[in-house]
């Protein structure tokens, strides 16, 4: 199931990496890139409510195999895509196949879990993202070194058909939901607003960095995709970490780990975008999204508490959506809000930028957990 998520990220990932030979290829702005790197994020971004509903009625399994239909259409049209238009249209084909996968997927891990294993395999699917960004930003970065861009968009049509073909022969039970719809409570829509924000800075970081690696610090775009490649993969840090926290089960200590996984990687944004030695930059790098890794990781242990109805399955579908919906939003405008930014003011304004957008994501976070001890607190007494 994890590595089906992987795979749905690493479509994000290899038009990061790819972005710099294409703009140039196709003559498009840094803020047009910046749309063809996220515009796989629009059907989460308008349609994750719904489609978390409609999932839920429909079936988890059938949701995850067609999604991987999708992606598997989508991925070898592009691999014969000359030109912007049909590439941004793919891009939207995609964007269906990865909403699907991204509600069906952990709907499914935390109906199967065992209730002690729970944050822990959530935990785990929640790094599907950076990992699968890291593996498809990494292997596209290095395939540029042996053919064109159009060749890579193609393999990856062939992996994800590979991909379906194995899905297509692994028994998964079909969930659905039986009865009316089921909405999630408040606490999943304010943890999900500042998942938003979250992934609005996050992505939009990952898909500037090799453009700002090449232009400002020499590299060139392939070693620039690979470097941010590896440092989305030190995610995996945080993760481990915020599992490690979860397992104690200290509210304060879960507490300690969001906000200095939030506070901390603000500040060295500072010093990234601040110019300096590449060395020092690539190293700084590494420690900032090794460290935003536990925040994600949190928000996503702590969803299925916070979803309604006893955290029943029909009602975690439906959260799933909502979480997607707010995080494919934050995905989808963060390349190019902050693309705008550094036309406008330089790479510097992103420090600040990254202060505000995770500063929000805290808020967020601190108000959906006081929500939701209030609404337990209601229902004991």
């Amino acid at each position: 199931m994890w590595l089906v998520g992987v795979l749905a990220a690493a479509q994000l990932g290899k038009f990061a990496a790819l972005a710099t030979v294409i703009r140039t290829d196709l003559s498009l702005s840094l803020v047009g890139a910046g749309w063809l790197v996220s515009l796989i994020e629009t059907g989460g971004a308008s349609l994750g409510l719904v489609a978390g509903l409609l999932i839920g009625r429909w079936g988890s399994r059938r949701a995850l195999i067609g999604g991987l239909s999708l992606l598997t259409v989508a991925g070898l049209a592009e691999g014969f895509s000359a030109t912007a238009l049909p590439l941004f249209v793919c891009r939207v084909i995609e964007s269906a196949g990865y909403l699907a996968i991204v509600i069906a997927a952990p709907s499914l891990i935390a109906t199967i879990a065992r209730p002690r294993d729970q944050a822990a395999a959530l935990t785990l699917w929640s790094t599907f993202v950076p990992v699968g960004f890291a593996i498809g930003m990494g292997l596209s970065g290095v395939g540029l070194l042996i053919a064109n861009w159009m060749t890579i968009l193609l393999v990856w049509g062939l992996v994800a058909a590979m991909v379906l073909a194995g899905c297509l022969r692994t028994t998964l039970p079909e969930i659905r939901t039986r009865g009316s719809f089921a909405l999630p409570g408040r606490p999943a829509w304010l943890l999900s607003m500042g998942f938003g924000f979250y992934t609005l800075i996050f992505v939009g970081l990952i898909a500037l960095l090799p453009v700002y690696l090449n232009e400002r610090t020499g590299l060139t775009p392939t070693l620039a995709a690979t470097v941010t490649g590896i440092a989305s993969a030190t995610t995996l840090v945080g993760a481990v970490v915020a599992a490690a926290v979860m397992r104690r089960e200290a509210v304060w200590g879960r507490w300690l780990a969001m906000t200095l996984g939030l506070l901390v990687p603000a500040g060295l944004c500072g010093l990234v975008f601040g110019g300096g030695a590449p060395l020092a930059v690539i190293g700084i790098v590494f420690v900032l999204f090794a460290i935003s890794g536990i925040p994600s990781s949190l928000i996503f242990a702590r969803l299925p508490h916070m979803a309604g109805r006893d955290g029943q399955p029909p009602a975690i579908a439906a959260a799933n959506g909502v979480l997607t919906q707010f995080g494919a939003g934050g995905s989808l405008i963060g390349p190019p809000v902050l693309a705008f930014i550094v036309d406008h003011w330089g790479w510097p304004a992103l420090a600040t930028a990254a202060l505000a957008g995770l500063c929000a994501c805290l808020v967020m976070t601190i108000w959906a957990e006081k929500v939701a001890h209030s609404n337990r607190e209601r229902a004991q007494g």
